[in-house]
């Protein structure tokens, strides 16, 4: 699908430019999305296209962005994968017994492509889930527990201690289609992200690709983020 046409590019970067000039960048994307209001281009769109020609703010989208030729939005085939559906790192060890006490739930703070009620519990969403709201196609996101909605962000919270079996039952139980297969080592490779992180501390989701002798592995990742509103 095209976003942005040869012309349409060299007419956004002109644009930002002659802003840059007299103004200066913010290493936002201010200008990028002035131009876009302007000229009816779909501002989610537009993000997954920049972000994936390493277009992250104003001034690196007249930098990095390809001159010549249309910009296109490549469609993503997932499959969903019913033995390892949320993708656990295969060498990932559990810890028999073990208790846990922090888990990731959504705050109103961060509101970008956050679509839960906040204070939701968050999971992250199976590969290959289709989101019920837009998130740009460059993150991956969270499933809100109540709402079954996606964030990109979660902060950490204190909860009551419970162990990875008690934990992957109660979110079963939630009978929510995307979480459906969620098992006790899923819920301890979730716990396993968090429990040495501070509790307030934001935190996001991604699938790694490694690729090594028996090919391309794709892996789960709750990490750490550093947040710019």
């Amino acid at each position: 699908m095209t976003i942005l046409t040869e012309n349409q590019v060299t007419e956004l970067c002109v644009f930002i430019e002659n802003r840059i000039e007299k103004i200066g960048c913010d290493h936002s994307l201010k200008y990028t999305f002035e131009w876009a209001e302007k000229n009816g281009i779909d501002k989610c769109d537009l993000i997954d296209v920049l972000e994936s020609n390493g277009g992250f703010c104003d001034c690196e989208v007249t930098f990095n962005l390809p001159e010549g030729c249309d910009l296109e939005l490549e469609s993503e085939n997932k499959e969903m994968d019913f033995k390892n559906p949320f993708k656990i790192p295969l060498n990932f060890q559990q810890t028999e017994n073990k208790v846990y006490t922090k888990a990731l739930f959504s705050s109103s703070e961060y509101d970008h492509n956050n679509y839960t009620k906040n204070g939701e519990l968050l999971i992250p969403a199976p590969f290959g889930f289709k989101p019920k709201k837009r998130v740009r196609k460059s993150m991956h996101f969270f499933n809100g527990t109540e709402s079954e909605l996606p964030t990109e962000i979660g902060i950490v919270k204190e909860i009551e201690p419970i162990n990875g079996k008690e934990f992957a039952k109660k979110i079963r139980d939630l009978k929510l289609g995307s979480l459906s297969r969620f098992s006790e080592r899923d819920a301890e490779y979730y716990f396993s992200r968090i429990e040495k992180i501070d509790i307030g501390k934001p935190m996001g989701t991604h699938f790694m690709e490694r690729t090594g002798i028996g090919g391309t592995k794709v892996e789960l990742k709750v990490h750490k983020v550093i947040y710019r509103k």
